[in-house]
């Protein structure tokens, strides 16, 4: 594994593989940040192909619905004649849920660029850009097509500011030049704040807005170590359910979706408790995931797991509540 020294270097590195075959892909259950930094790096690329492991988020499809993106342009298997892969917001290939085997497999140049520190891959074919000084993938994704000198159109400086956005925890880790790089996305958008917050803050059908609090309604509340922490099952996207949490009061909120053969969770944590307490939620969802026979992963806030072990999905949960408690008691 070599290290990407800065922006230039990426965008070199990235210029290198423009008129190859290139995959661009991103962790599992893709959010709007993985996607939108993904969309934006193809256009440096003339055969670029976006590709999900498995599928996105529902927030994630519909923002790419709102910047004229359609879900149906992200393909949905790992070419077969690929020469280059990039991969965005993720920080190794156990985050990449099907695409592991292949990507640990293949021989040609992977680049890997992110906003959190790697874990140690092995490998003279993988480069890494992790400037943790960016609180997004689509930060640094815009400071790269703005050093190409690519166009960028309204649809894309939308998409970008919902990757942003959404990735800095709705602003709460934004740095100076997140705002700078908001202002000048809005510039070329041309929208305002208020329409950016609109463009946010969706609100879903009264049927989808009921099953949520009925969810929140029957969630297990408990507090461990000064914390608040919700869990429960929820009949909708639990990733939703767990941000509404959130954005209620909780400090950590873990849901897992009912229902079908596979069990699925997704754990928020309101910043910065991650930085206080030293918790990443994504290490700690990748390092359980063997409970339920499947693979986790995502950043200190925000993360998610999934597998086929719907009877251990009970004993994931605990353990990963016992965790937590060990860090914070």
């Amino acid at each position: 594994m070599r290290q990407i020294k800065d922006i230039e270097s990426l965008l070199g590195e990235l210029a290198a593989h423009r008129s190859r075959r290139v995959l661009l892909t991103f962790h599992s259950m893709g959010d709007t940040d993985a996607i939108a930094s993904a969309i934006a790096l193809s256009r440096l690329m003339i055969k670029p192909t976006v590709a999900t492991a498995d599928t996105i988020t529902s927030n994630a499809a519909r923002m790419l619905r709102r910047s004229g993106h359609g879900a149906e342009r992200i393909e949905h298997s790992f070419p077969p004649d690929v020469d280059a892969v990039v991969i965005t917001d993720a920080n190794d290939f156990d985050q990449c849920g099907a695409f592991k085997e292949r990507l640990s497999s293949f021989a040609g140049p992977v680049i890997i660029v992110d906003h959190h520190a790697p874990t140690e891959i092995s490998g003279d074919n993988v480069l890494v850009f992790d400037d943790e000084s960016f609180n997004s993938t689509s930060s640094i994704a815009y400071e790269v097509l703005k050093l190409a000198r690519l166009a960028i159109n309204e649809n894309l400086a939308e998409l970008l500011l919902m990757g942003i956005i959404s990735d800095s925890a709705e602003l709460k880790n934004a740095s100076a030049k997140t705002f700078i790089e908001m202002g000048e996305l809005m510039g070329i958008a041309r929208m305002d704040y208020q329409s950016v917050l609109d463009d946010m803050r969706h609100i879903a059908p009264p049927e989808s807005r009921a099953e949520t609090m009925q969810d929140l309604a029957s969630a297990s509340i408990e507090v461990k170590g000064g914390l608040l922490i919700v869990h429960g099952v929820s009949n909708g996207p639990a990733n939703l359910v767990a941000d509404d949490a959130i954005r209620v009061g909780a400090d950590l909120a873990i849901f897992r979706s009912g229902g079908g053969n596979e069990a699925s969770f997704s754990a928020r944590l309101r910043p910065p408790l991650d930085r206080q307490y030293g918790i990443h939620l994504g290490n700690l969802m990748k390092e359980l995931a063997p409970i339920i026979n499947g693979t986790g992963g995502g950043h200190p806030c925000a993360a998610g797991a999934y597998g086929t072990g719907v009877a251990n999905a009970d004993a994931f949960l605990r353990k990963l509540l016992e965790r937590v408690e060990e860090t914070v008691e």
